[in-house]
């Protein structure tokens, strides 16, 4: 039989306590014997079989070099991360698979020397965190061409620090004009009503539509209604962030 060496018993408890996990659970969900875990956690079995090890590491959803001295493939941290994402409601793994992807694709296509031209607004009247549509300037502007900023059908500077600490004062925003698009759990998106612009996330309780604001400070917008509220776009990533004083081609 194959056997897993080096095995720590003090990593496997330290991770079953993290999980929540007693014996008697582990042997339940993995098959393997109470009599033979209780052995592998006092450190009584210091060479288990290979077989069970692997059972182990598949309940409590870790690598088998974490019960070792060995440097795991996954760190345990990014483990209990992904075990903890596997626990979460849908909507919630939607919303954390769209920021990562945003994120992700802000930081591998942010640098080109080519540019592109967008039309870039600005929104000079800021009430309770709320833009009035009437006070923007518009632009065209140069931005460097990623794959950000070609799906982009326009932009947005702010001016203000109404949206810290989401995106600082100074960021450049790309959005596109999807108005036929369903909105999805956590996705970002520019809402009018009556002449004002909320910046807020989406999310979704049964079958209503809702926007939450950045900041907190704006009560929750009910979006089901295309005659009340008009979709003006949905964030597609960072063009630009964190540039207190006005970028040279936006002025």
């Amino acid at each position: 039989m194959e056997r897993w060496r080096n095995v720590k018993n003090e990593k496997i408890k330290l991770i079953m306590q993290k999980r929540g996990f007693t014996f008697e659970d582990l042997a339940w969900l993995s098959g393997v014997p109470y009599s033979t875990l209780t052995k592998i956690g006092s450190g009584a079995t210091e060479n288990p079989g290979f077989a069970a090890m692997e059972r182990i590491a598949k309940v409590l959803d870790c690598s088998l070099d974490e019960f070792t001295d060995r440097e795991p493939m996954v760190p345990y941290d990014y483990a209990d991360y992904v075990y903890r994402f596997k626990k979460l409601p849908d909507n919630m793994k939607e919303y954390i698979k769209y920021t990562i992807d945003s994120e992700y694709d802000q930081m591998i296509h942010s640098a080109s020397s080519e540019k592109i031209k967008i039309k870039c607004f600005e929104f000079t009247n800021i009430v309770g965190g709320l833009a009035q549509y009437d006070s923007r300037i518009e632009r065209d502007i140069m931005v460097s061409s990623n794959e950000i900023s070609r799906a982009c059908t326009f932009c947005v500077y702010l001016s203000t620090h109404v949206l810290f600490p989401k995106f600082p004062e100074g960021s450049l925003l790309g959005f596109r004009y999807d108005d036929d698009y369903d909105p999805k759990n956590g996705e970002i998106w520019i809402i009018m009503r009556g002449g004002f612009l909320f910046m807020g996330r989406v999310y979704k309780r049964n079958r209503d539509i809702y926007v939450k604001a950045l900041n907190g400070t704006i009560d929750h917008w009910h979006i089901n209604s295309h005659t009340q509220y008009k979709r003006i776009g949905r964030l597609v990533g960072v063009l630009r962030e964190g540039e207190v004083d006005m970028p040279e081609d936006v002025r």
